[in-house]
């Protein structure tokens, strides 16, 4: 019973961390300034590599729900939703990989296959409907959003192209740069963590 209280304390904060270090975004150079790096995925995968699958995808939707109770929503919750995704698709198939027998080598395929499958489940959402309907809802057209990207890579002239080859690397660098925080410091972090579980 205590072990449970303390594991849900633990994901409460790491969901609380996470919330906040959404705040702390800034723009990359291969995509457009609407699209924003952060490291608020950190917390998330740590949690999930220290507490299993199901606590990752908790930590994910607290993190969603701080950033939108403190500061609202900017994009028509569309950002928020393409967060969740690309934090549920990154942080729990890297955490079933590594908590099933948790070693290096395990951490690296877990964190790999996170990065890719949420920079490709990103680059289909935004493809399928979360592109069209930012347009949509802030009435800008296809030529717009290539023009944003088209003025960092002048080959970019489709949406197609706008997907692959800025949508895509933007989420694999996200992804990527987390992922080597992760493996260097989740250790010490763990360490710490299970002191406070045990």
């Amino acid at each position: 019973m205590k072990n449970s209280i303390k594991k849900f304390a633990i994901i409460s904060l790491f969901g609380a961390i996470s919330g906040v270090l959404m705040f702390f975004d800034f723009p990359l150079p291969i995509a457009p300034s609407f699209m924003k790096m952060d490291l608020s995925e950190l917390p998330v995968m740590v949690g999930g590599f220290l507490l299993g699958p199901i606590a990752s995808v908790v930590i994910a939707v607290i993190k969603v729900a701080i950033k939108f109770v403190l500061k609202g929503t900017s994009t028509m919750f569309l950002g928020e939703l393409a967060n969740l995704i690309g934090s549920i698709m990154y942080a729990l198939p890297a955490s079933i990989i590594y908590i099933k027998l948790k070693n290096k080598r395990r951490a690296i395929i877990g964190l790999t296959v996170g990065t890719i499958l949420s920079s490709l489940a990103c680059t289909m959402c935004n493809a399928l409907f979360l592109f069209p309907l930012y347009m949509n809802v802030f009435h800008m057209s296809e030529e717009t959003i290539i023009g944003m990207c088209k003025a960092i890579f002048p080959f970019i002239d489709s949406m197609t192209k706008v997907m692959f080859l800025s949508v895509f690397p933007f989420n694999i660098v996200k992804f990527g740069i987390t992922s080597i925080i992760t493996y260097i410091f989740y250790k010490r972090i763990s360490k710490i963590i299970k002191k406070v579980i045990d």
